[in-house]
Formats: C-alpha cells, sequence, structure tokens
C-alpha cells in the first residue's frame, strides 16, 4: 500500500469518526447549537463517502474517540469540546492540502473544514460559558481561602476532626455570602445585551464554592491524623486547579502554563501564609493543646 492511499485511508477514518461525534453532540444539546452540529455531521459523512470513492474501501470509525467527546462534553462541557475539535479541524485542513495536487476535488473539503471553524466559533452557544466569570471567581475564592484556612487549623487546632468541623462551618456560611455577593454584582451590572442571569449565576458560584469546600474538608473527616488529611486536601485542590486551568486555557485560548503558574502561585502564597498564622497561633495562643 502506497503512502499516498494509507494517508487517503486516514482521512477517510477521520470524517467517519468526526461525523458520529458531531452527530452525538447534536443529539446531546438542542435549538440552534443541534441544527448547526447536525450540518457539520453531514458534511463530514459527504467527505468519507468522497474518500471512499478515491480508496474503493470503508473503514471504521475510531469509536473510544467518539466516546470520549461525548464523554468530555458531558464532564466540561460543549465549548469545552468544540474548541478541541476546532484544533482538528485546523489540523485536518492543513494534513489534506499536502494530497490536494494528486485530488484537486479536496479543495471543496478543505473549504468545508474552514467553514466548520467559522459556525463552531461563531453559532455555537454553551450557556454555561456566559457564567464561566461566576465560576472561576468561586473556585478560585474557595480553593485559596479555604485551603489557607484549612492548613492554618490544622497547624493550629492539631486535630482532624476539628480542624474539619471549623472549616466546613465556616465554608457554609461563606458559600452563602458567595451567592448573594454574586447575584448583587451580576444585578447591578447587567445590561440590556447581557447573557447571563444573576440568579443562575449565584446558583454556578455557589454550587462550585460549596463544592470545593466539602472537597477540602472530606479528607479531615476520613483520616484521624491531621497532617495525612492536610495533605489530601491539598492535593486533591492542586488536581482541581490543574483541570480547571487547562479548561480555561482550551476555551479562552489561553497559555495553560501561565494560567495554571498564576493560581498555583496565589493559592502557594496563601497556604504559606495561613502556615505561618496557624503555627503562631499554636505556639502562642494555646489552640493545639
Amino acid at each position: 500500500m502506497d503512502a499516498l492511499r494509507k494517508k487517503l485511508l486516514k482521512y477517510q477514518k477521520n470524517e467517519i469518526t468526526e461525523h458520529l461525534v458531531y452527530l452525538n453532540l447534536a443529539k446531546q444539546t438542542k435549538g440552534n447549537n443541534a441544527v448547526i452540529l447536525k450540518k457539520i455531521a453531514d458534511d463530514e459523512l459527504r467527505h468519507y463517502h468522497q474518500f471512499r470513492e478515491y480508496t474503493g474501501q470503508d473503514v471504521r470509525p475510531d469509536k473510544v474517540k467518539v466516546f470520549f467527546y461525548s464523554f468530555v462534553t458531558v464532564m466540561l462541557g460543549l465549548t469545552f469540546t468544540l474548541k478541541m475539535m476546532e484544533n482538528g479541524e485546523g489540523a485536518a485542513e492543513e494534513s489534506y492540502e499536502t494530497v490536494e495536487d494528486s485530488y484537486p476535488e479536496i479543495q471543496q473539503i478543505i473549504i468545508d473544514e474552514v467553514k466548520h471553524e467559522q459556525l463552531l466559533l461563531e453559532e455555537v452557544d454553551d450557556e454555561r460559558l456566559n457564567y464561566l466569570g461566576s465560576i472561576a471567581l468561586a473556585l478560585n475564592n474557595s480553593a485559596q481561602e479555604f485551603t489557607g484556612i484549612a492548613v492554618g487549623l490544622t497547624f493550629a487546632l492539631q486535630n482532624a476532626k476539628a480542624t474539619g468541623s471549623t472549616t466546613l462551618v465556616s465554608g457554609l456560611a461563606a458559600t452563602l455570602a458567595m451567592m448573594a455577593s454574586e447575584y448583587l454584582s451580576q444585578k447591578t451590572e447587567k445590561h440590556d445585551d447581557a447573557k447571563g442571569n444573576p440568579m443562575k449565576a449565584a446558583l454556578y458560584a455557589g454550587g462550585v464554592y460549596l463544592g470545593m469546600v466539602l472537597m477540602i474538608v472530606t479528607p479531615y473527616f476520613i483520616f484521624q491524623s491531621h497532617i495525612h488529611a492536610m495533605l489530601i486536601t491539598v492535593a486533591a485542590v492542586f488536581v482541581v486547579m490543574v483541570i480547571f486551568s487547562f479548561f480555561m486555557s482550551v476555551v479562552k485560548d489561553l497559555k495553560f502554563g501561565k494560567v495554571l503558574a498564576e493560581g498555583l502561585a496565589i493559592t502557594v502564597v496563601v497556604v504559606i501564609a495561613s502556615y505561618v498564622i496557624g503555627m503562631l497561633a499554636s505556639k502562642y495562643l494555646g489552640l493545639g493543646h
């Protein structure tokens, strides 16, 4: 099998795979989003049949890839998935150009791929993206504030359950305060052309804030050792920040390393300051005794 035929079969497999991916995404959404995604899926199927004319054989889709994108959409939202798909469309354009001399008809496929990028960027709407600012604010605030509180109390109280209980009570109160603040903030700043709803923004912020608080305090109710609980908590917060930084870098076209470094730098400063405060409280206030 010559190199050109291998390329064509690879492109053919990619087209039938993306046909199923976009078709699944269309089924997972509704309204104008579903219409756009269905149209792209139909285009990808047409591209598949065009490549089939060149190769003279059928190929199977990459079912792992189809499942992966469907799963990612459920977990991280449509926009994140489409941004990843958009990168794939761009790579496909460049790759298809390498065989354009042998098959001039591929020029139309390249044009279609460019249109797909434009549709994905301009037309598809993801409601959760309207509240990304609220989510980011809640996640960063809760991660930095309550990781710091947990670390400080770990050394001040030197008791896992006492630290977890105190942090949890503070976290529940702070969650309500966060929701109220976010609602009022959105209500004050809302313009006629704004897509976000103040109540939904408050619910998104509160949900994320509460989720982070529960994640931070849970180890303190599982482990008897306050040090072990603290280490698990810090590790969990780190993982969440890595995932969220990656999400933000994809959705907002930012540099992953820069986003992660900024978030971690602030969190580390807060944790170190909390550690020092906790040690001083334990030594001079006798809270751990």
